[in-house]
């Protein structure tokens, strides 16, 4: 079989720093088992003071036999432990331990634009005729270090320190200890109902951030990445859409809530399931008019996933959720907190939107603000909408670290909750492959250790809840979800 070499835009998006990131990853060049492409990306950062952090690129690859049949599932190309690179001084490349992908970053400290490089990359193994897909995400890094959880408010079922209403300290000692009971923790007890070890990630040390909740556009290049067998496992859990692979061209797999207030992802080209097995390919079409992936389409979407179809993407990308105490630190940082503030730390909350080019990924919120935000409005917006070259951090929406919308849009789905034993979760992340086994009940699932028995609280409010207090960053309220909410969505972290 001819060789064909796939290349994903993974974001085209916002930055709270100026108007567009512009990721572009190139198409990429074979040689043996080596990759070589270029990527740039507008409005990057180093910086050593405040935050102290920096943004980066994660990039993975996918590849897929041409000896099989078209059941050849897509697997993670895991890396050589050497012969990653790129080029100029401007940038690094950072490996991790488990050979998973790569960050590419600033070297230095400095701010703008990152113009073309060159990157190369090793497989563990040659290429031959494989077929290739490039995959890259912009994530944030979060920095070693203390928080606090909890803002001191009596409310909203907040994080204490014991059975006062104070805000407890994550410090070194407390990670290194764990929590324990959730006695010292929570007054109330409403937290892991058993104790919390040190292997839980509770957020005092590094690790990565996506600088975005999960997009449409995301979303439809790892479902084309997926086996039929697999894509039949994601619209089964994909609730309220029940739609087959080998449905008709043009049929929604998914969209919620459903008009033209989210994306819609639809079917392209139908799978096959008789005689030459296929899986489906899909597109965006957010304005229904059958041409697919068009600019207005609505790929730069938040989209709203339930939890077992976000675990997988996770999986998927060997990233891995987020603890409701790493949420808290993203937002937050080590500033000392405000009662009932929201991630861009303060209790400001500007709710007032005025869209043009809503399916676009240079779609503009006209209107401004202190605290923007969309709870209410009933519409999903896209990633880092309201970030512009005049924001600072209240007016785009931003956490301590430069995250983006954490607070409204999608509810963010985090490992936490009350009155379940989540103490198994760590900081392992996703091995890049879903279950492959020709058990089809498990194809498509993720299959990391500690993520199938945890179920999810949803922090920082969505665009369906009016109430602010349900959306400030220490509130838990919406607890034990293990399926699907209206607008709840997500983003993914990794360990170093």
């Amino acid at each position: 079989m001819k060789k064909i070499t796939l290349i994903t835009l993974f974001l085209i998006a916002f930055s709270f720093q100026s108007y567009s990131n512009n990721l572009v990853v190139g198409q990429p060049i074979i040689n043996g088992s080596t990759l070589t492409f270029t990527v740039k990306w507008d409005n990057s950062w180093y910086v050593t003071s405040g935050p102290s952090n920096w943004d980066a690129v994660w990039i993975f690859v996918k590849r897929q036999t041409c000896m099989g049949s078209g059941t050849s599932p897509w697997i993670h190309a895991n890396l050589a432990a050497s012969g990653q690179s790129v080029t100029g001084s401007e940038l690094q490349v950072n490996t991790v331990a488990d050979n998973a992908g790569v960050f590419i970053r600033r070297a230095a400290p400095g701010l703008g634009n990152i113009t073309t490089a060159t990157v190369t990359i090793t497989l563990d193994s040659a290429i031959n005729s494989d077929n290739i897909g490039v995959f890259g995400m912009e994530m944030v890094n979060i920095p070693e270090g203390q928080f606090y959880i909890g803002d001191g408010g009596p409310n909203f079922h907040a994080f204490t320190d014991g059975t006062t209403t104070n805000p407890k300290l994550i410090d070194a000692s407390a990670q290194s200890a764990g929590l324990g009971n959730v006695s010292n923790y929570q007054f109330q007890n409403l937290g892991s109902n058993v104790n919390l070890p040190s292997t839980f990630p509770l957020g005092y040390h590094s690790f990565y951030c996506m600088k975005y909740e999960i997009t449409a556009g995301q979303y439809v290049s790892f479902l084309n990445t997926l086996s039929f067998a697999q894509q039949i496992r994601m619209q089964r859990d994909n609730q309220p859409n029940t739609t087959p692979p080998d449905s008709p061209m043009g049929t929604s797999f998914h969209c919620w809530p459903c008009g033209n207030n989210s994306a819609n992802v639809v079917i392209a080209t139908p799978g096959e399931n008789t005689t030459q097995i296929s899986p489906a390919v899909y597109a965006n079409d957010l304005n229904s008019n059958g041409i697919y992936n068009e600019n207005e389409d609505g790929a730069a979407l938040g989209i709203a996933l339930n939890m077992k179809n976000f675990f997988a993407f996770l999986d998927w990308a060997a990233i891995r959720p987020m603890t409701e105490f790493e949420y808290e630190k993203v937002c937050r940082g080590p500033l000392l907190p405000n009662v009932n503030e929201f991630s861009w730390g303060s209790t400001d909350f500007y709710n007032n939107y005025n869209v043009n080019n809503y399916g676009s990924p240079s779609a503009t919120n006209t209107n401004s603000g202190l605290g923007m935000g969309n709870l209410g409005t009933n519409r999903i917006y896209r990633a880092g909408i309201n970030a512009k070259a005049t924001s600072n951090r209240s007016t785009a929406g931003a956490s301590y670290y430069g995250v983006l919308d954490m607070t409204g849009n999608l509810w963010e789905s985090c490992i936490g909750g009350w009155s379940s034993d989540y103490s198994d979760f760590t900081t392992a992340n996703g091995d890049g492959n879903l279950f492959e086994n020709g058990d089809s009940t498990n194809n498509g699932s993720a299959n990391v250790p500690g993520w199938a028995s945890n179920k999810i609280i949803l922090k920082g409010g969505g665009a369906n809840w009016v109430g602010t207090e349900w959306a400030s960053i220490s509130a838990r309220n919406w607890v034990n979800f293990d399926s699907y909410s209206f607008f709840q969505g997500g983003r993914g972290v990794r360990s170093n």
